[in-house]
């Protein structure tokens, strides 16, 4: 099981149910779902995940902490909750820059931005929720938990800064499981949505976990009470009524001898389930390279030339319908037709040896399905690579 992460998507002020959710992890947090997130809004989270945790602080030995109101503040203090339109433009930012520094990250990106967009699409103000209060389950306070959380920032903020990737990694590891949106006809719903229940809300109710422990614990001290209580009391009474201290023993040890008598040949025997643990899915990993030199990624648009290789120029992301692989080393624009005039046809990128054009391709089209999006003409890519 372990500690799950989920991103959803909703429509604005309204909590998610397990069909909104469109990514989740166990136990690691994903590193692209960072690129949602401002440094205004970090600091935000930062400052009401400190200031609700000073207020629980008081609290922490209360054997009723999940019962009291600053304990429900915290745990909603984990969560974030970011309006599409600062997600998509805190995106746009971050983008250009971590892909131009990070060209393999591309094809991830936009396999990633293909499965969240299946949810924006759906809604007319959609909220994007990261759901990591189950991960805080790693650590004793706050402060430990936000350098885990600023690490995944870093890619996105600072990424002349981040380490550098030595293990491999998959999707997976990157975006978590994704859960496109489903838009099949009702007989497909029926047969999928029961195991999308049981799997997806199973693992949501992970948070109430430490509740059900503590009420166990506290019903076992209660059941400990109430059999020393019993025992007591017959003791007493037969005792009294007898005057044998022999009866009286027998009495006392009378209720713990029915429990060992029902435990050992009443109760009846729990068959052990065959049901093994769904796994997670292990794509094949490839290595994320580290590219060092000059990339045709520029912050507003991408450094493209004309066919004979006499001009170049800047093509303005939000002009750019899709990138497709046309040589190994060479990349060609297909524009929106509204811009087509604006530059020479066709506008080509070329890529030095160190550069894989697929990469790049992918983190064009990653970039400019930022701008489509407000277009509503959102589709999965797919290049000519």
């Amino acid at each position: 099981m372990g500690n799950r992460t989920f991103l959803s998507v909703t429509e604005e002020a309204v909590d998610g149910q397990y069909e909104d959710v469109a990514f989740e992890t166990n136990n690691f947090l994903a590193l692209l779902w960072f690129s949602l997130v401002s440094q205004e809004q970090y600091q935000r989270y930062r400052e009401r995940l400190l200031t609700t945790w000073n207020e629980l602080k008081p609290h922490l030995e209360n054997e009723e902490l999940e019962d009291l109101p600053e304990w429900e503040a915290f745990v909603e203090a984990l969560n974030w909750h970011i309006p599409w339109g600062e997600a998509v433009a805190q995106l746009r930012q971050s983008l250009p820059v971590t892909l131009a520094r990070f060209p393999a990250l591309g094809p991830y990106m936009l396999e990633w931005l293909a499965t969240l967009f299946t949810h924006v699409q759906t809604h007319q103000s959609p909220v994007v929720h990261l759901e990591l209060s189950q991960y805080f389950h790693f650590y004793e306070a706050p402060l430990q938990y936000l350098e885990q959380i600023e690490h995944c920032l870093h890619l996105w903020w600072r990424p002349d800064e981040f380490e550098r990737w030595d293990d491999k990694t998959n999707p997976y590891l990157l975006g978590g499981e994704h859960v496109p949106k489903r838009e099949g006809n009702g007989e497909d719903r029926q047969k999928d949505e029961p195991m999308a229940t049981s799997e997806i809300e199973e693992t949501r109710i992970l948070n109430s976990n430490s509740v059900q422990k503590r009420s166990s614990k506290q019903l076992k001290r209660l059941y400990f009470w109430l059999l020393a209580t019993l025992s007591a009391a017959l003791f007493v009474g037969t005792l009294l009524l007898t005057s044998s201290k022999w009866l009286a023993v027998l009495a006392f040890l009378l209720p713990a001898i029915c429990i060992v008598v029902w435990e050992l040949l009443i109760r009846p025997r729990k068959i052990p389930s065959t049901k093994k643990e769904r796994s997670v899915p292990l794509p094949v990993t490839s290595k994320i390279t580290y590219y060092d030199g000059t990339s045709p990624i520029k912050l507003h648009g991408i450094e493209a030339v004309n066919l004979g290789k006499t001009d170049s120029f800047i093509v303005l992301w939000h002009h750019i319908l899709r990138a497709q692989v046309s040589l190994p080393n060479q990349i060609v624009l297909i524009l929106h037709t509204e811009f087509e005039s604006l530059y020479p046809s066709p506008a080509i990128v070329i890529l030095s040896d160190e550069l894989a054009a697929e990469h790049i391709a992918s983190a064009i089209n990653s970039i400019a399905s930022l701008w489509l999006a407000e277009k509503n003409v959102i589709s999965p890519y797919k290049t000519d690579s």
